[in-house]
C-alpha cells in the first residue's frame, strides 16, 4: 500500500507534551497540488466529514466512531489513511518540485540521518531533529534502523519533498521512491507529529524492501501500531476526535475493531488475514486489468502495472507466498498482543 501514508500520531500542537527539540521553522514555497491555498489543515489525523466523491469507492462507516469515516481510497493509489482522493491530485507526482533557492546539504557529514535527502538545510535539520526524537523510543529506533538497512542494501537514499498536502501528513511513493511530507509539520511545536510521520512512512520503505505485496492491509496495520507504540513510549495519548485516538480506542476493544478501522481507511486492499491466497491472486488480477484500462490516461496506473505484475509473480512462488504468510502472521500476532495490553 501501500504507497503512502497518513499516520496515526499525535495531533494539535500544544496538546502533546514531548521533550522540546529546536526544529527550525521552515518556509516552504507553495507548490501547485490542485488544492486551494486556503484549504484548512485539520488537526493531525482528524476524520473530516466529507461529501461523497463521484465515481469513487466510498469507505464504509463503522459504529462507535466519534466522526463518520467518509473518505475514500482506491486500490494502490498514492494516498494513505483517511486523506481524500481528490480528482485534482490523482497524479500528484507530476506537480512535485523539490525546494529550491538554497545550497544543497545532502550527505553533509554532520547530519544525523544523511540517508534522508533534503535540498533545504533547514528541512534537513528538522528531519534530523525528528529522527533524534523518534530514536529516543525503542519502537522509533527499530523503525529507523530497519529503514536505514533497507536503503543501504538497495544502494540508495530517500529524497524528501516538502509541500502542502492538505489533510495528508505524509506519503511514501514507492513508484518514484520518494517521501513527501506536509509543510505544516515543520512548524515549531509539531516535532512529535513529524517524528511519527517519519516512523510510519519508513515502515513502508522497509515493508516494500522485504517483498511484501504492495497493497497489503497488513502494511498499514503494522505502521499504525508502530505509530501508537511510539506515542505511548513518549507518554503521549492522541487527543479525542483524531484518527489516532479512534485507532487507540478500537485497539482496546479488540483486534477485529482495529482491523475494521484500517480497512475503512484503506478499502480494497488485499488482506491475507481475511482471505485465502487464491482469492488474493484473483483480486490482484482484477486490479491489474483495471490499471491496464486506466494506463492510457494515467501515469500512476501505468506505473502500477509492473508493480502488480511483480506482486503476482512473487505470490505464485512458494518463497513469495511464504514471505507474505509469515509477515501477515507476525503483524496479526503483534496486533493481538497490543490489543490485550490495553484491556
Amino acid at each position: 500500500m501501500i504507497l503512502l501514508s497518513l499516520i496515526s500520531v499525535a495531533a494539535n500542537a500544544g496538546v502533546i507534551a514531548v521533550p522540546p527539540l529546536k526544529a527550525p521553522s521552515v518556509s516552504v514555497p507553495l507548490v501547485n497540488t490542485g488544492l486551494s491555498a486556503s484549504t484548512p489543515l485539520l488537526p493531525f489525523n482528524s476524520v473530516p466529514a466529507l461529501s461523497p466523491l463521484p465515481s469513487l469507492l466510498a469507505a464504509p462507516s463503522i459504529p462507535d466512531f466519534q466522526e463518520p469515516v467518509s473518505a475514500v481510497r482506491s486500490l494502490n493509489n498514492f494516498w494513505d489513511g483517511l486523506a481524500p482522493l481528490l480528482p485534482e491530485v490523482l497524479e500528484p507526482a507530476s506537480t512535485l518540485q523539490p525546494l529550491a533557492g538554497v545550497e544543497d546539504s545532502i550527505g553533509a557529514p554532520d547530519r544525523l540521518a544523511p540517508w534522508l535527502e533534503a535540498s533545504n538545510p533547514r528541512v534537513a535539520a528538522a528531519l534530523d531533529n525528528a529522527v533524534e526524537l523518534a530514536r529516543s523510543t525503542l519502537s522509533g529506533r527499530r523503525a529507523m534502523d530497519a529503514a536505514e538497512r533497507t536503503l543501504s542494501s538497495e544502494g540508495r537514499r530517500l529524497p524528501v519533498v516538502v509541500l502542502p498536502l492538505g489533510r495528508n501528513h505524509g506519503e511514501y511513493d514507492y513508484l518514484n521512491l520518494t517521501m513527501r511530507l506536509n509543510s505544516k509539520l515543520f512548524q515549531p511545536g509539531r516535532e512529535a507529529e513529524l517524528a511519527g510521520t517519519l516512523v510510519h512512512e519508513l515502515m513502508h520503505v522497509t515493508q516494500h524492501g522485504a517483498g511484501i505485496p504492495s497493497n497489503a492491509l497488513e502494511m498499514e496495520i503494522e505502521a499504525h501500531l508502530q505509530d501508537l507504540e511510539m506515542l505511548s513510549e513518549l507518554g503521549v495519548k492522541p487527543p479525542k476526535g483524531t484518527f489516532a485516538r479512534q485507532a487507540l480506542d478500537l485497539l482496546a476493544k479488540g483486534p477485529e475493531r482495529f482491523i475494521e478501522l484500517i480497512q475503512a481507511a484503506v478499502p480494497a486492499t488485499i488482506f491475507l488475514g481475511g482471505s485465502a491466497l487464491d482469492d488474493i491472486l484473483d483480486q490482484l488480477e482484477d486490479d491489474l486489468k483495471e490499471q491496464r484500462k486506466l494506463s492510457k490516461r494515467s501515469k500512476t496506473a501505468a506505473g502500477l502495472i509492473p508493480v502488480i505484475e511483480r506482486d503476482l509473480a512473487r505470490l505464485r512462488t512458494s518463497e513469495g507466498a511464504a514471505i507474505y504468510r509469515a509477515f501477515s502472521k507476525r503483524v496479526l500476532t503483534l496486533l493481538k498482543r497490543r490489543s490485550a495490553e490495553l484491556r
